[in-house]
């Protein structure tokens, strides 16, 4: 079990404030001080100055930090651990993205149940922020997220890079795509079929447009849909076009359900990362279960 001061500095960190820190943790705010000078003569460095009523992480602090909430988690796994033990259980808590949710977990987690059939899976499907926020609070395992996250702040295994493409029914594609590329401007008179605000993959389009002076509301009209199915149907059904990671519709593609839109100077790729806390104890763990999903495309 770790130390309670632990816990307090964390909260510190949280609040940046003792007397919030107090409040929070239901102590008194000497108490809180005293919790924060002990960690300092115990690591014989300085973690917080106050500047104000402003508690302010020194370089030293921010390590601790980094380091603190990585054993907190583990302190969460490795209780479930212990308890799994018991019942002769393997448990697996994992967070993804939706496009890693629907399309890579479901040819990763065959093979893996093949090779440990007693596991207990838990999956939370979020955008990357709110994975990465459960995972600091030791709610989740690893994520498998798609696109940009601070590298520097977590350990992470690349698993693949994907093409990120512009998608039609056969209609559009036999009347617009026949004559080759096409400027992403003479898109715009058409109806643009994208998943709701705050998504990954409609956030590509918004900052490739951004990059280009331009924005979604440059579409005639617009059709906002959460659900990846929907808008591939709406898209076959020559309902308007959209953009999707080529992953996402390999088979229309195959098929010719769906076509490929040839937009000029549109050449986008997207990490998928399997991501993890860094300094975690579960470290050797993580990296095996990472090597189910780099051969995830081995898999479909």
């Amino acid at each position: 079990m770790l130390d309670s001061r632990i816990y307090t500095f964390l909260e510190v960190c949280k609040t940046l404030n003792y007397t919030r820190a107090s409040v929070n943790l239901h102590i008194t705010q000497p108490a809180v001080t005293q919790h924060i000078r002990y960690l300092e003569e115990r690591y014989h460095v300085p973690l917080v100055e106050m500047r104000g009523k402003k508690a302010c992480l020194t370089e030293q602090g921010r390590i601790l930090e980094r380091l603190a909430a990585s054993m907190c988690a583990d302190e969460l796994h490795i209780q479930e651990a212990l308890q799994n033990s018991m019942r002769r259980k393997e448990k697996l808590v994992m967070g993804a993205t939706l496009t890693v949710g629907e399309f890579v977990i479901p040819a990763v987690l065959g093979r893996y149940l093949l090779d440990f059939p007693d596991t207990d899976i838990s999956i939370t499907v979020k955008n990357t922020e709110n994975l990465l926020e459960m995972l600091e609070a030791g709610e989740i395992e690893f994520a498998v997220v798609e696109g940009r996250f601070d590298k520097s702040a977590y350990s992470y295994r690349l698993i693949s890079r994907e093409n990120y493409i512009g998608i039609c029914g056969r209609e559009f594609f036999q009347t617009y795509c026949r004559t080759g590329g096409i400027p992403m401007e003479a898109l715009f008179q058409n109806r643009l079929i994208v998943r709701e605000k705050g998504s990954g993959t409609r956030g590509i389009l918004e900052q490739f447009l951004q990059t280009h002076n331009q924005s979604l509301d440059k579409f005639k009209n617009r059709i906002e849909v959460s659900n990846m199915g929907a808008i591939r149907k709406l898209a076959a059904a020559n309902c308007g076009i959209s953009f999707l990671y080529e992953a996402v519709v390999e088979q229309e593609l195959e098929r010719k359900v769906l076509y490929q839109i040839p937009v000029k100077d549109f050449h986008i790729q997207r990490e998928f990362n399997f991501v993890y806390l860094k300094n975690s104890i579960f470290s050797e763990k993580y990296d095996t279960i990472s090597k189910y999903f780099e051969s995830w495309r081995g898999n479909i």
